[in-house]
């Protein structure tokens, strides 16, 4: 399976580019993107391909959700993927830093992933709109053997945890709270 990795990882990467012009264009692949959306268990989905969620197979969790599982059973662990600067000014507290970065060695990305616990809930997280960055990392879990209900990806990410008032830390929080206050 491991030889396979180049393809599927190209293959991926293909994939990404291919939503990059429906993102800046909208309507402009819609009649391609519909079908693949179907394929994946989007039938009969009255949305439009701008506001489907990237990666419909990866299971997603909302920040409440994860708020109350973290302070009932305490056995969450959040993953940031976004580059370690980001990391470094803003993050959900707690939460340890993998970074997304498909151009880079998949290998020490495996590693980094590898070293989860896998009796844990594993939520990924990123700052985007609809976990761009954070959807692929569950595929990548699953790739690596974790179990599919104990990888997801946060909804909303980083955006609607702040929205909702849930710590942070970093560089970048004290001055934000202190606005916000």
């Amino acid at each position: 399976i491991r030889s396979m990795r180049p393809q599927l990882l190209a293959g991926f990467l293909f994939g990404m580019l291919m939503l990059v012009p429906a993102g800046l264009a909208p309507g402009a692949m819609q009649k391609n993107s519909q079908p693949a959306a179907a394929a994946k268990g989007n039938q009969g989905s009255s949305a439009s391909a701008k506001d489907a969620d990237p990666f419909p197979q990866v299971p997603r969790i909302t920040a409440e959700e994860v708020q109350r599982l973290a302070k009932e059973k305490g056995n969450v662990i959040l993953v940031d993927t976004d580059d370690s600067e980001v990391y470094a000014a803003e993050h959900i507290k707690g939460a340890v830093n993998v970074v997304y970065d498909p151009t880079g060695d998949a290998r020490d990305q495996d590693q980094s992933l590898s070293a989860l616990p896998g009796d844990k809930l594993i939520v990924f997280y990123c700052n985007c709109p609809h976990e761009e960055d954070s959807a692929p990392m569950v595929l990548e879990m699953w790739e690596l053997g974790y179990d599919h209900d104990k990888v997801k990806a946060l909804k909303g990410g980083l955006t609607r945890w702040e929205q909702l008032g849930y710590p942070l830390a970093g560089t970048d929080v004290g001055a934000a709270q202190e606005k916000g206050n």
